[in-house]
């Protein structure tokens, strides 16, 4: 009988999955929701740059979570234990994951380690045992590091009249994406991020904190 059965333990082995997904992807919104403290930091950067890479074995190669691995849930906090699964059996990776619940409702998960040599910095250790890193904190590194879609960097937002589309019938503009933001604000995580529309685009461009809100249990 598997362990994974329990709800708690799917939705933590599932969510390390969608991360992982993430990392390979270099999705820094993705990212952004998922993470917390210096692994948020940490891996902005590294997607923003072409500065060395946290988590280089992960980078630009998909990788699953083998068929068994161990996930243990104590109410806010729960620990994955497994092997990030590559293209054959030599790209096996050893796989350690630390996550809290978020403190917003319905408190989902964030990952605040994530390590490949499993071992834990120490730094980063204390940090989560003690409840050190906040989402306050994190809301500061997101604006540091945004626009976190590179799609949305090649735009001038603040340009009313840039084009962002061109039809038959004439333009697109800036102006007309943000006439076109819904006026119920609670829609506005979702629309940011699933960017179906221009005025998505538009949301995801000048309100990163959007990121965080969309709250799903992964």
């Amino acid at each position: 009988m598997t362990r994974n059965w329990d709800p708690r333990r799917r939705f933590a082995c599932a969510f390390v999955e969608q991360l992982l997904t993430a990392i390979a992807e270099g999705d820094r919104w993705s990212i952004a929701r998922r993470t917390t403290g210096a692994l948020l930091e940490q891996l902005l950067l590294a997607e923003s740059s072409d500065g060395p890479h946290p988590l280089p074995r992960l980078r630009h190669t998909h990788h699953g979570l083998s068929v068994n691995p161990l996930a243990v849930v104590d109410d806010d906090v729960a620990v994955v234990i497994g092997t990030a699964d590559g293209r054959d059996e030599a790209d096996a990776i050893p796989l350690l994951a630390i996550l809290v619940a978020s403190e917003t409702a319905p408190h989902p998960w964030l990952a605040a380690i994530l390590d490949t040599a499993v071992e834990i910095d120490e730094d980063s250790r204390i940090a989560t045992v003690l409840g050190e890193r906040t989402e306050a904190a994190d809301a500061q590194i997101i604006d540091r590091h945004s626009p976190l879609d590179p799609t949305v960097t090649e735009i001038d937002w603040n340009d009313p009249a840039a084009v962002l589309r061109r039809h038959a019938h004439g333009t697109v503009t800036v102006a007309d994406a943000a006439a076109g933001i819904p006026g119920d604000r609670s829609i506005w995580p979702y629309a940011a991020d699933t960017c179906a529309t221009l005025s998505d685009w538009y949301l995801r461009a000048n309100y990163p904190e959007l990121v965080r809100e969309h709250r799903r249990p992964c």
